[in-house]
């Protein structure tokens, strides 16, 4: 009796419908963020070495300073302050 199928055979798989799925998804994202203007767009400073890790990826999208760090503790500060009675 023989095996019809040899112990390291390798199932080959057809993944052209995934491929096209994934590309539709891509270009669906592509429009999206064609779309998206992050001009200007500001956050907390963050610490100098997380700055420089992320200048070493070019993942620099926003403009980073002291002044809306401290908008954003002034605004959560009064968002989580339970009222007096």
């Amino acid at each position: 009796m023989t095996d019809p199928t040899p112990t390291d055979a390798v199932p080959l798989l057809d993944l052209t419908a995934l491929r096209q799925a994934w590309a539709a998804r891509q270009a669906d994202v592509a429009a999206v963020r064609a779309r998206i203007n992050l001009t200007g767009l500001r956050r907390p400073a963050r610490d100098a070495e997380e700055q420089a890790w992320l200048c070493e990826r070019g993942e620099v999208l926003f403009i980073e300073d002291e002044a809306a760090g401290e908008a954003a503790r002034r605004y959560y500060a009064r968002k989580y302050t339970r009222p007096r009675d």
